[in-house]
């Protein structure tokens, strides 16, 4: 749903990076699914990187949007 996207997934992704920080005790035996997804999810975390000036706009603009 998308009145909740953000929300929810910033959640998750705390969840991985905590995991992936405690990558000895929580990584070492990954399914090949989940090595395939790490990967996707490597590529994705640079891809919003890349998307940094975008999402200070969205952000600006939205803050912006409230204080009318």
């Amino acid at each position: 749903m998308s009145y909740c996207r953000f929300e929810n997934t910033v959640g998750d992704l705390q969840d991985c990076i905590e995991a992936i920080r405690d990558w000895e005790e929580d990584c070492k035996d990954l399914s090949p699914y989940e090595v395939s997804a790490l990967k996707d999810l490597l590529v994705q975390a640079r891809e919003i990187i890349e998307l940094e000036d975008d999402i200070l706009d969205i952000l600006e603009y939205n803050e912006n949007k409230e204080k009318e």
